[in-house]
């Protein structure tokens, strides 16, 4: 088992996620096939999350990985990426 840590500061990520989300804990669990103490563990604990779990909360919300851990305005985000290449650049 890796190390690696999850920053501390990606539970409120998930959190904030599922609430513009307009879901539930219930129903963010259920989409997510976890169960709602699980989903409270990593809104409280994000260092319980492994890549795969990750990979999972993003594709529930349709944003990239990196939206997770830098928010949406960072150099590696693909709106960042798409947005640039609408405007010319490279």
């Amino acid at each position: 088992m890796s190390n690696y840590k999850v920053p501390n500061n990606v539970k409120h990520t998930i959190k904030d996620l599922r609430v513009r989300a307009g879901l539930s804990q219930w129903e963010a669990a259920e989409a997510l096939n976890i169960s709602r103490t699980t989903l409270q563990t990593w809104e409280k604990d994000a260092t319980k999350l492994s890549i795969r779990d990750i990979s999972i909360i993003a594709a529930l919300y349709k944003i990239p990985t990196d939206y997770i851990f830098f928010g949406p305005n960072n150099a590696f985000s693909v709106k960042k990426q798409m947005e640039g290449n609408n405007l010319g650049i490279n």
